[in-house]
């Protein structure tokens, strides 16, 4: 006890996609053997079927604490609330939680450790690395974000204070979504945005950065404002293409991008060693993307998607579909 005493912080992951793959759970694992030398206190919380615990034990036992996720760490609906898993596995005052694609370095988790000495909530800036064309429309997300205002949407990790945390007794009635430190604030915590700490994330594959589309959208509803925008985008183009010119529809569509290239470059302001020039460039295609997500997102709202696959997932034992992507 006086050891855990002594460590900086409590760094927990849920280890919800590298488990079924042996070669990025050794990926995962000696990243997390690096953060027990610099007074981490390593936790992996583990979703994965009982049959499959002893097999990712042998891997993970090694780095830090392997814990099984409990039913006590799940909502009614199955899906795991990240937040409340972390509370009770946690040993330090301080805790980070992090997705399994997030690599901090030493300098970051010191950043991070100093800034909850002031604050309840923290949340860095996440960054991709490398960056495909997927991944890039992600980072003109970010960038689009940090031109508009500095706190991060839909991120990957961020840090609590475990008794700030705790005190917070609307916490389990809570709605459970991916954007966590927007929950918390939404039950009285003090987030703090630290857009200049950078945190490296490893972009998923293809078809997992497509699944996330319509969540991270659902997630958006949240913020009626910025939902009406994108829902309004779509129907302005086809009725000025059919009421107006096909030249004023275009002109519409290249404001819009403009406009969007003009915010991300302002917000890669300070962030330019970690995001490319050419990020920018994407911010458009997310424009796009989200303006045809929002409308997915509310088709499988009206069908129950979500709620009837965070059952499913919960009765089979696997990851619920609301893991923390980030992913964003």
């Amino acid at each position: 006890m006086a050891r855990d005493r002594e460590r900086r912080c409590s760094y927990v992951v849920l280890a919800d996609r590298v488990t079924g793959s042996p070669v990025e759970l050794r990926q995962l694992a000696s990243y997390l053997s690096g953060l027990g030398l610099h007074e981490v206190d390593v936790v992996v919380l583990d979703p994965s079927p009982t049959p499959e615990l002893a097999a990712t034990s042998r891997v993970l036992r090694w780095v830090g604490r392997h814990v099984a996720v409990t039913p006590e760490h799940r909502t009614q609906t199955g899906a795991i609330d990240i937040v409340r898993a972390a509370l009770a596995v946690a040993k330090c005052e301080k805790v980070i939680v992090a997705a399994e694609d997030v690599r901090y370095t030493p300098q970051a988790i010191g950043q991070l450790c100093d800034l909850l000495d002031l604050h309840e909530v923290v949340e860095p800036q996440d960054y991709l690395d490398p960056l495909p064309w997927w991944g890039g429309i992600d980072a003109g997300r970010i960038l689009l974000q940090r031109g508009v205002e500095p706190q991060p949407d839909h991120g990957v990790t961020f840090g609590f204070r475990r008794t700030a945390v705790r005190s917070l007794r609307t916490l389990a009635a809570a709605h459970v979504h991916d954007d966590q430190p927007r929950r918390l604030s939404a039950v009285g915590a003090e987030v703090y945005a630290a857009p200049e700490v950078f945190v490296k994330r490893q972009p998923g594959a293809f078809d997992e950065w497509l699944t996330t589309r319509a969540r991270q959208a659902s997630d958006d509803f949240a913020l009626p404002v910025k939902t009406a925008f994108f829902f309004s985008l779509m129907p302005m183009l086809l009725l000025l293409a059919v009421l107006g010119d096909i030249r004023l529809a275009g002109a519409f569509a290249g404001v819009i991008a403009f406009a969007s290239v003009a915010l991300a470059l302002r917000g890669r302001t300070g962030a330019s060693a970690f995001f490319p020039l050419r990020s920018v460039l994407f911010a458009p295609l997310w424009v796009l993307e989200r303006s045809v997500s929002v409308y997915w997102a509310l088709y499988r709202k009206m069908r129950g998607t979500d709620l009837d696959d965070a059952r499913v997932a919960a009765s089979a034992g696997e990851p619920s579909p609301s893991r923390l992507t980030m992913t964003q």
